[in-house]
């Protein structure tokens, strides 16, 4: 499963797939979404400047038409899926005096290549 954002609204037009990370968007897509397709489970913060900056808008569900909310005005854009896991690991690999405190800790991962 992946976010699919469209051109058009209904879910039409030109579009693209994205997986969990962010993205600029290509400039044949750059302010131009105007509908998404976000699967249960997965969250979309389209951001109107290039480095996830300026005014945002944050989707946990599909949405035919952006109009009002986000329309032709995102730059960027951040997939995150929403796993539910909630197991808590950490490892520490080479260190003498570490010490890991935690509460409600979210770990993010992003894409660096």
């Amino acid at each position: 499963m992946s976010v699919t954002v469209y051109s058009d609204p209904d879910y039409a037009g030109k579009s693209a797939t994205l997986e969990p990370g962010r993205h600029r968007l290509d400039p044949a897509l750059d302010n131009t979404i105007s509908s998404i397709r976000v699967p249960a489970g997965w969250s979309v913060t389209l951001y109107d400047g290039a480095d996830f900056d300026g005014a945002k808008a944050t989707l946990n569900a599909d949405t035919a038409n952006l109009s009002g909310v986000f329309d032709n005005k995102a730059s960027s854009i951040d997939v995150q899926h929403n796993s539910g896991n909630q197991t808590n690991t950490a490892t520490v690999t080479g260190a003498g005096n570490t010490a890991i405190q935690q509460e409600n800790v979210r770990v993010t991962f992003t894409n660096l290549w």
